[in-house]
């Protein structure tokens, strides 16, 4: 309705002032009359008849989507249409109300001198609408090129979270089968702690984001699964301050980080090893950190699906400000290192 009102606006608006300077040439050089006023009025009605007609038949037949050339054409044909209607109109006017005035001998050459004379202002017009259509046609295609990309981020986001819980109850059953005939009794306990695991993640499954602290519960209670396996080898220490207890990160991202640290690290000592995870926040960003003993033998080295989909949930929800490192921090640990922007509120 804005964009409606708008319109009118300007056609009421636009061929008024043209008249009206076409009325204040006509009185310098031929004195005021009154008919002069009609005259005007007739030929703003006219022109606002004929670029309304204009208006439709663009939008109707589809002009825009046209090939260049055929488009140029068809805008010229109706240009000189239009012209011809409004020169069919003052000509007439023009010979009446100047009456004797009115010396002009009437020839192609006189005619071609109308014709122009209005082609100036409807070609104007044109131009203006061309312009506007132009413009509105490109934020369109805007809008709906960034809701595809959009919708092509959320369905990825889908795809790797559903990647996730695969590759995270592989991980823990794992940990549970190897104690299936040592210890049954731990084996039971793991499943207990496997079933409370399996119903938080699927509190989470539709959520982009969680809290900083909703993560470090899930990661205690996998730890405590994974303590069942590898007992006194397993012991692990977090120091996150409070004040970014709120803060959003993807489910599981740390997760992954801290089973990278347990299959890459405790998996392979005979004697306890230590995890530790750190948080803080400096420029409004969020840096994490998970540290455990081992070595990264290849600079870069794949750790597996989980964290590339890290990786890639990072991306898409952050862009090039959030990333992932993993490297050596000496010669006994390895260092993996989270820096994402940092948000309070859930990404729904």
């Amino acid at each position: 309705m804005l964009r409606k009102r708008m319109y009118w606006i300007l056609q009421l608006g636009g061929w008024f002032a043209w008249m009206l300077n076409e009325a204040v040439v006509y009185t310098n050089q031929y004195g005021w009359h009154w008919a002069w006023l009609y005259a005007s009025l007739a030929n703003i009605s006219l022109a606002i008849f004929l670029t309304h007609q204009y208006k439709n038949i663009i939008k109707v037949n589809s002009w825009q989507d046209l090939p260049l050339f055929s488009m140029l054409r068809n805008h010229f044909i109706i240009l000189c249409l239009m012209a011809a209607c409004l020169v069919g109109l003052n000509l007439p006017i023009d010979q009446y109300l100047l009456g004797e005035n009115f010396e002009v001998q009437l020839s192609p050459f006189i005619i071609t001198q109308y014709l122009f004379n209005f082609m100036k202002p409807l070609a104007i017009w044109m131009l203006i609408y061309f312009f506007f259509q132009y413009s509105k046609k490109q934020l369109a295609m805007e809008r709906e090129k960034n809701q595809l990309e959009r919708a092509i981020q959320e369905t990825e986001g889908k795809v790797l979270r559903a990647q996730m819980n695969p590759h995270f109850v592989f991980n823990a059953l794992n940990s549970i089968r190897a104690l299936i005939t040592e210890d049954p009794a731990k084996a039971k306990k793991g499943i207990n702690q496997l079933s409370k695991l399996l119903r938080s993640s699927l509190l989470t499954e539709r959520k982009k984001t969680i809290s900083i602290a909703e993560e470090l519960d899930t990661i205690l209670d996998y730890l405590n699964l994974e303590k069942i396996r590898y007992e006194e080898r397993l012991a692990w220490k977090i120091e996150v301050p409070k004040e970014i207890s709120q803060a959003q990160i993807p489910p599981m991202l740390l997760q992954t980080l801290v089973e990278n640290a347990i299959k890459h690290g405790i998996a392979h000592s005979s004697k306890e090893g230590l995890i530790q995870i750190k948080g803080e926040i400096a420029s409004e960003m969020i840096h994490l950190q998970v540290i455990n003993p081992g070595h990264l033998k290849t600079k870069g080295e794949s750790t597996g699906i989980g964290l590339l989909n890290s990786q890639n949930r990072l991306q898409l929800l952050f862009g090039e400000t959030a990333h992932i490192d993993l490297k050596p921090l000496d010669k006994n640990h390895v260092l993996a290192s989270v820096t994402i922007p940092y948000i309070s509120e859930t990404l729904a």
